[in-house]
């Protein structure tokens, strides 16, 4: 597939969202995931995984068991006063967690067409945003990593994601800003997929790839579908 130009618009009547950078985002500085990383000597490629697997595939209550669990993981035993300050610097930064400002209005719309997933790799605490307003009104399933107890792009996952939805894989359009998790991930199983670059973020995954063409606002896709 070569930008948006490729998709069979006719097939889809499902929309599936990524989270993180792709319906919301989070500007604080320091970055909570980066703290993170780094206080633990997390890094090279891969360490976002890393952080994924320690914090995000099954239930816990908060920050403190989050930062618990990595630790666990990794056989780092930080010290008390570094644990409340990173505890601190998440809870700041879930403070600043936005929508994007297309969001509202581009999920209204497709919600009278399409039915609506969301699919995301996240923490099952600090979500409250996701019970509230728009992203918890208009989702017809939602299904997270830390309840599914596997990560994207485990075929199982979109697989299950479809099955909520009631519909074909190959009815389904697959939206999110990591490739491998969200794009190539999806269309193993036989979804569309389409990747969205928002802006430079951290965390906003920036791979590059010759035969994609990201959008960078739900507009495009809205255009697109209505075409």
């Amino acid at each position: 597939m070569t930008g948006m130009h490729a998709l069979a618009t006719g097939r889809i009547r499902g929309v599936v969202f990524d989270l993180w950078n792709t319906l919301v985002y989070n500007d604080h500085l320091p970055n909570p995931i980066i703290a993170l990383a780094e206080s633990l000597g997390v890094s090279g490629p891969g360490w976002v995984k890393v952080i994924e697997r320690g914090m995000m595939l099954r239930p816990l209550p908060g920050i403190e068991e989050g930062i618990a669990s990595l630790s666990r993981d990794l056989g780092v035993a930080l010290p008390a006063g570094e644990n409340a300050e990173l505890a601190r610097v998440w809870r700041e930064a879930c403070r600043r967690t936005r929508l994007f400002e297309d969001v509202s209005d581009s999920l209204k719309r497709l919600s009278v067409r399409y039915r609506l997933g969301l699919l995301s790799n996240t923490q099952s605490f600090d979500l409250e945003f996701l019970d509230d307003g728009i992203l918890g009104s208009l989702f017809h399933a939602r299904l997270l990593s830390c309840h599914a107890g596997i990560l994207k792009p485990d075929p199982a996952l979109f697989l299950r994601m479809a099955g909520m939805l009631q519909l074909e894989p190959s009815e389904i359009l697959m939206v999110g800003d990591n490739l491998r998790d969200d794009i190539l991930g999806s269309e193993a199983v036989g979804m569309q997929a389409v990747l969205i670059r928002r802006h430079e973020a951290l965390l906003s995954f920036q791979e590059r790839h010759p035969d994609r063409t990201p959008i960078r606002s739900l507009l495009s896709l809205l255009e697109t579908l209505d075409a």
